[in-house]
């Protein structure tokens, strides 16, 4: 019985720091990507970003994806994936206004999808 409620409390107890590790490591990831889609956003709305601005905020979320890939849906990885591609082209294009809607979704997509991570009493009920 006591070996019982003593593995009982052990896979709780690793169930509840894997949901910590989880939350904390996408927390991280996206607010890595949100800052460089802030500082790309900045450079938007001055209208002084380039091409090969929106390429480096592209390659560090393939470098951040390639390891979220494990946590997160595809279905998430996708839409971040569309959206930045579209904001990519706008701003290869000089057409700033759309380009920043597009930066827009996406920095509201960077907020969302680690709020599906907190351990909080919605997502755990």
């Amino acid at each position: 019985m006591v070996k019982t409620l003593l593995s009982i409390f052990i896979a709780l107890g690793l169930l509840a720091a894997a949901a910590i590790f989880e939350e904390i490591f996408v927390d991280k990831q996206f607010d890595k990507f949100e800052a460089a889609l802030e500082t790309l956003d900045v450079k938007v709305r001055n209208e002084t970003a380039s091409r090969g601005d929106a390429e480096s905020v592209r390659t560090l979320w393939e470098e951040e994806k390639k390891v979220l890939h494990i946590v997160i849906p595809h279905r998430d990885i996708g839409y971040v994936d569309y959206w930045l591609g579209e904001a990519v082209s706008l701003i290869e294009t000089k057409n700033y206004d759309d380009a920043l809607s597009k930066i827009d979704v996406l920095l509201t997509i960077c907020e969302q999808i680690p709020e599906t991570y907190r351990i909080t009493f919605e997502n755990v009920f």
